[in-house]
């Protein structure tokens, strides 16, 4: 059996559920954007703004810094514009090239074709930009009726907002949905809204890290987490 299943006392099944939402980067396509170059391009960013603090990148995402330093500006609209725009483009310098060569994980467009096929509807949240995850689509085409990426709302996963959205625009209720995705921000956004959330062990968040994290499910990829949703046997 390729199911992982956490914690014990969670096992819900996968039976009853009628949308999966799934994370983009390093769950369906693998990136390797190189995160630790972005955050330090936004910190030099701050710096140039003379918004930087000591401590001001504790406990914050990348684009959870960029907006913890958009709201010192709100005083100047002209400010907060100019310095948002040149927050995206330090952003999009190190994301889209990666995106540009990007490819999905071996099986997954397969498993997303066969999903559809069984009348489950297919939402895709993301903190990648509009025009990265468009980079990837245009070239390796994925089904799905919801899209909501980091350009789509104010308030991104972690904050349940992103998959509630989703979930209102597939007419799908938290209890029947399920959020998949490789990272803590995938599982801590289900949990939030409601949602059973499944890990998947295609990056770096291991299968003890998603114990802690509190995920129902763990599977090796999301074919295995497919063929276990579609397959009664395995349920």
């Amino acid at each position: 059996m390729t199911m992982h299943e956490l914690p014990e006392q969670a096992r819900a099944g996968l039976s009853d559920i009628e949308a999966v939402v799934f994370d983009f980067d390093g769950t369906l396509v693998h990136t390797d954007i190189d995160f630790a170059a972005m955050r330090q391009g936004i910190v030099e960013h701050l710096r140039k703004w003379g918004l930087w603090e000591p401590g001001a990148e504790e406990d914050r995402y990348i684009l959870e810094l960029v907006a913890w330093a958009e709201e010192r500006l709100q005083d100047d609209p002209d400010r907060q514009q100019q310095y948002r725009e040149e927050a995206k483009k330090i952003l999009h310098e190190v994301e889209l090239p990666h995106c540009r060569r990007a490819e999905p994980f071996p099986g997954v467009p397969e498993a997303l074709q066969r999903l559809r096929a069984a009348g489950r509807k297919i939402g895709i949240i993301t903190r990648n930009s509009h025009e990265g995850v468009a980079a990837v689509l245009s070239r390796h085409p994925l089904p799905y009726e919801v899209l909501i990426t980091r350009d789509d709302l104010r308030n991104v996963k972690p904050h349940q907002e992103h998959l509630e959205q989703a979930l209102t625009e597939l007419g799908v209720a938290a209890s029947q949905a399920l959020m998949v995705g490789d990272h803590a921000t995938d599982i801590q956004c289900g949990r939030a809204a409601g949602v059973r959330a499944c890990g998947v062990l295609t990056a770096k968040t291991t299968l003890e890290q998603f114990h802690e994290l509190g995920a129902d499910f763990a599977f090796r990829d999301v074919p295995a987490l497919v063929e276990a949703l579609l397959d009664e046997e395995l349920l």
